[in-house]
């Protein structure tokens, strides 16, 4: 196994310039990167299969899934980093989102049916693209896992399906998915979320509103949303915070929160059609 002190040594190794570092292309800060972006996007396909199951699989609906592939994929288009981004809806009506290594991002049903509008999806799809675009579940990961493990877990990633090491490497990945990201890491992931959905052309605004809702779900069904909150921790700084960017930055300046969403209607259709489809 490797010292405590190797992860700190490469580290320094960044500061230099050395192997084993990159630019995140989030914030442009050199940092530590154990694992190709190849491996990277092999962690997360394999993953993808088992957590699909445990949230109740894909919701059976070519044009619901149609239509948030859509929207992920205007916000895919917008990205700070280039990656095979996948946009799925589940069928689990626990609301939730999340976002595995390489850019296999999933929505429940639950937190769709929560929301009403367009561009309330686009700011949590922009968010979990955030969390892929820099790197936060690589970098959970290696923190959790260190150095030697993540580098012999990522080289057995993208084996046949059928093999043992493909069925470990799926298992250790969908739990580091749902572990809990740091405060900083959230507060990225909003920013960054409210500016892809901006560059993708909706009003950003619909970050807080979405924040808001979560916190609304959570003051009447405290423990309806206790699985989201775990992985992505919420607070009325949060919003507070995402309220400030809008308000803060004049790249912001002509959206309003009282703008009509133009896809008001077709969302109302898609919500409509979710919900007669999971009777």
């Amino acid at each position: 196994m490797l010292a405590r002190t190797r992860p700190a040594l490469l580290l320094s190794a960044c500061a230099l310039g050395l192997a084993g570092c990159a630019l995140n292309p989030v914030t442009g800060a050199r940092e530590l990167v154990l694992i190709s972006t190849e491996q990277e996007i092999a962690l997360g396909a394999d993953a993808a299969p088992e957590f699909e199951k445990e949230f109740g699989g894909k919701v059976a609906s070519a044009a619901l899934q149609d239509y948030i592939r859509t929207v992920g994929a205007k916000v895919a288009a917008v990205s700070d980093r280039p990656m095979p981004y996948e946009y799925t809806l589940l069928a689990s009506d626990v609301p939730n989102a999340f976002a595995l290594p390489g850019g296999k991002i999933f929505i429940t049903a639950g937190l769709v049916k929560a929301m009403t509008n367009e561009r309330q999806l686009a700011a949590v799809l922009g968010h979990e693209t955030g969390h892929v675009a820099a790197r936060h579940s690589v970098k959970q990961m290696q923190k959790q896992m260190g150095a030697q493990l993540l580098i012999e877990i990522a080289s057995r990633a993208g084996g046949a399906d059928t093999t043992q090491g493909a069925a470990d490497v799926a298992k250790v990945v969908s739990t580091m998915a749902l572990m809990k990201y740091s405060r900083d890491d959230e507060y990225q992931a909003d920013q960054v979320g409210i500016e892809y959905a901006a560059r993708a052309g909706y009003n950003p605004w619909g970050m807080v509103e979405l924040l808001n809702v979560l916190l609304s779900l959570q003051e009447q069904e405290p423990g309806r949303l206790e699985e989201m909150f775990q992985t992505h921790p919420l607070s009325s700084k949060r919003i507070g915070e995402a309220q400030a960017i809008l308000t803060g930055n004049p790249a912001y300046s002509k959206w309003t929160a009282d703008v009509q969403d133009p896809n008001a209607a077709s969302f109302q259709r898609m919500r409509q059609t979710l919900i007669q489809t999971l009777k």
